[in-house]
């Protein structure tokens, strides 16, 4: 992690929060259901993007969504080293 980084453990997500990640619009052309789920996979603990994935797919999304790639996030999440409990809250 970077010096000028802070770790937040344990960090609360508001359901306000939350819906504001769902809400999301990409500024360009890319999928809008893959770049909220890269968003929120980018800025959320583990724990907090299993209740926000609960939601995408509540909201009928689509979790399966691609980038310009052809890569779902399932896909690029596979090769991180620290991915697998957000790979599991992806495909539960």
């Amino acid at each position: 992690m970077k010096k000028d980084k802070k770790r937040i453990e344990d960090e609360q997500w508001s359901e306000e929060q939350l819906q504001d990640y769902l809400n999301f619009q990409p500024l360009d052309d890319t999928d809008v259901d893959f770049q909220c789920l890269y968003r929120a996979y980018t800025r959320m603990n583990a724990d907090v993007f299993e209740v926000f994935v609960d939601r995408f797919i509540e909201a009928g999304r689509n979790v399966n969504a691609q980038n310009k790639q052809g890569q779902s996030l399932a896909d690029i999440i596979a090769d991180h080293k620290k991915g697998a409990p957000y790979l599991q809250a992806l495909t539960h």
